[in-house]
């Protein structure tokens, strides 16, 4: 078997070039994002995240007191957002008291990253 190093070589690094190739239109299209959302931030919309915020908060505590836990791909279904941001949300309400984490229960994970965009997985 006859193997071309500098073939194979070529095709890493054309490999890399796409890769970082769509890592730089992600954060192209992220920094865009931002600076959309950015050029918005008015009191009203200030007030309207705050709210927002405190109504799946209140969902959270909800939960919580009914159940004595929180099940963050349940509650993810149920309210429309991600798991990571039921999770976000948990740990901002026990940073401000209104919540106490005593444990975590976890389980192996899939290894993929569901914060990352379809865009990038090829």
């Amino acid at each position: 078997m006859n193997i071309d190093i500098k073939t194979l070589e070529q095709q890493d690094m054309k490999m890399l070039v796409h890769s970082l190739e769509l890592v730089s239109a992600r954060i192209f299209d992220s920094v865009i994002t931002l600076s959309q959302l950015a050029s918005s931030n008015t009191p009203e919309m200030n007030a309207l995240f705050e709210q927002w915020v405190s109504c799946l908060g209140e969902e959270l505590i909800s939960e919580a007191e009914e159940k004595g836990k929180l099940d963050p791909e349940e509650i993810s279904k149920r309210i429309g957002v991600s798991a990571s941001t039921v999770i976000s949300l948990a740990l901002a309400l026990h940073r401000q008291g209104k919540l106490k984490i005593k444990s975590l229960e976890v389980e192996q994970g899939n290894n993929v990253n569901s914060e990352i965009c379809g865009c990038l997985k090829s």
